[in-house]
C-alpha cells in the first residue's frame, strides 16, 4: 500500500501537477490518521473487554468466597441462637422437674462458645492488588469494601462473650461443679442417688443469685450477638443477590 502511495506522489511531481500532489498528500495524511484512530478504537475497545473479563473474574471469585463463608456464619449463627435460647432457659423456666439428661445438656451449651473465622484469602487479595477497582457498579463496590467491617464488628462481639464466658462462667463451675466428667461424657451411669444428687446441685445453681446475675450480663451481651449476626446474615443474602445479578449482566 505505502509503495503505491509513492508511486502515485512520484507521477504527480513528474507532471508537475503540484495542485493534485497537495491534494493527494492531504488525502493521504487524513487516510493515516483515520487508520490510527480506527487501531486506537480497537485497542481501546479491546482493552475494555479485558476488563470486563477481569471484572467478571474478580465478581464470580468474591461471590464464591462469600458463599463458603456464608455456609460457615450460618453454622455458627445457628449455634450461637441455640445457645442464647439455652441461657434463658436456665434463669426464666423453672427447672425442678427437668430430667437430669436436659440439665446436662443446658449446662454444656450455656458454656460453649463459638467463633466465626471466615477465609478472607480472596477478599484480601481483591482488594490490596487493587482488583476491587475493576467493579464498576459503584455501589456493589462499596458494599463489598464494608463488607468485613460488618464482619469485624460481630466478631468483637463474639470475642467479648467468650471472654465473659472464660473469665466468669467457667472459673464458676471449675469451682463448683460435682458432677463426674465421665457421667457427661456418657461414659458411665448416675445411680439413682448421684442423679438426685446432680439434680439438687442444678436446682441449686441456677437458683443461685450469683450465677443469675451471671447469666443475665451474658445474655445481655449475647443480645449484640442477635442482632449484629442477624443484620450480617442480610448482607451476606443481599450481596450474593447483587452479585449474582451483576455477574449475569457481565455475561
Amino acid at each position: 500500500m505505502i509503495k503505491i502511495f509513492r508511486k502515485v506522489r512520484r507521477k504527480l511531481l513528474s507532471k508537475n501537477e503540484f495542485g493534485k500532489y497537495l491534494t493527494y498528500a492531504i488525502g493521504e495524511i487524513i487516510l493515516v490518521v483515520i487508520g490510527i484512530l480506527i487501531a486506537l478504537q480497537i485497542n481501546n475497545w479491546n482493552q475494555r473487554e479485558q476488563m470486563k473479563k477481569e471484572e467478571l473474574k474478580t465478581l464470580v471469585s468474591l461471590k464464591e468466597s462469600i458463599r463458603m463463608n456464608i455456609a460457615e456464619f450460618d453454622y455458627i449463627y445457628k449455634a450461637q441462637v441455640v445457645r442464647n435460647e439455652s441461657l434463658q432457659k436456665a434463669i426464666f423456666n423453672n427447672i425442678s422437674n427437668k430430667p437430669i439428661g436436659y440439665l446436662d445438656s443446658l449446662i454444656n451449651t450455656n458454656v460453649r462458645n463459638y467463633t466465626f473465622d471466615p477465609s478472607t484469602g480472596i477478599y484480601s487479595s481483591i482488594i490490596n492488588s487493587g482488583k476491587i477497582e475493576l467493579i464498576t457498579n459503584d455501589s456493589l463496590k462499596n458494599r463489598i469494601s464494608r463488607l468485613y467491617d460488618r464482619v469485624s464488628d460481630y466478631q468483637e462481639s463474639e470475642d467479648e462473650i467468650t471472654e465473659y464466658t472464660r473469665d466468669h462462667l467457667e472459673v464458676y463451675f471449675i469451682d463448683n461443679y460435682i458432677i463426674d466428667p465421665a457421667v457427661l461424657a456418657g461414659l458411665k451411669k448416675r445411680s439413682e442417688e448421684e442423679e438426685q444428687r446432680d439434680k439438687a446441685f442444678y436446682v441449686k445453681t441456677f437458683s443461685s443469685p450469683k450465677v443469675n446475675n451471671m447469666y443475665v450480663l451474658l445474655l445481655n451481651k449475647m443480645s449484640d450477638v442477635m442482632i449484629k449476626g442477624k443484620e450480617l446474615q442480610s448482607e451476606y443474602a443481599t450481596l450474593v443477590s447483587e452479585l449474582d445479578d451483576e455477574i449475569e449482566s457481565k455475561k
